[in-house]
């Protein structure tokens, strides 16, 4: 790759970076009020969602993949009681599958900036990439977020 090849890449990541940024000004209040309705503050156990984020951060898995494990800790014997809180009719896993599944909206508005931004067309890849990295945002300040919780209310 070209030296000027190498820089326009490493501008799109530092301006899908940027972005990310200023998106997580919204995202991070939404998901706090997702976590204080399940009452993600009860669990007393060591954060379940620190599993989840594993799966997430991993580099050979991806969205799907995140998801469906999601999926399998409400279904799996001996899940943790958390996974079945229901607000709204919904229950945890559920809502937090369809809160991944919302970042995809963020995502495409964060491309539309860019492509503003950089007067260049991005492609899916880079869709996938913003809404996976929206993802372990999200993932990773729930985990946190809920330690929070557990800890004022003395649940540690």
């Amino acid at each position: 790759m070209s030296q000027r090849g190498q820089f326009l890449d490493q501008q799109k990541i530092l301006v899908m970076e940027q972005e990310i940024s200023i998106e997580l000004e919204t995202l991070i209040p939404n998901m706090r009020k997702m976590a204080d309705n399940y009452k993600l503050g009860e669990v007393k156990e060591r954060s379940p969602f620190r599993n989840v984020l594993n799966v997430a951060t991993d580099p050979t898995s991806g969205i799907e993949v995140t998801k469906n494990f999601i999926r399998y800790q409400l279904g799996r014997k001996g899940a943790n009681p958390m996974w079945s809180n229901v607000f709204n009719q919904k229950n945890l896993a559920v809502a937090l599958v369809d809160e991944i599944e919302e970042l995809g909206k963020d995502s495409k508005a964060i491309i539309e900036r860019m492509n503003k931004r950089l007067s260049i067309e991005f492609d899916d890849s880079w869709l996938q990439r913003v809404h996976r990295r929206l993802m372990q945002y999200y993932l990773g300040n729930l985990v946190r977020y809920q330690s929070y919780l557990s800890k004022i209310k003395g649940n540690r």
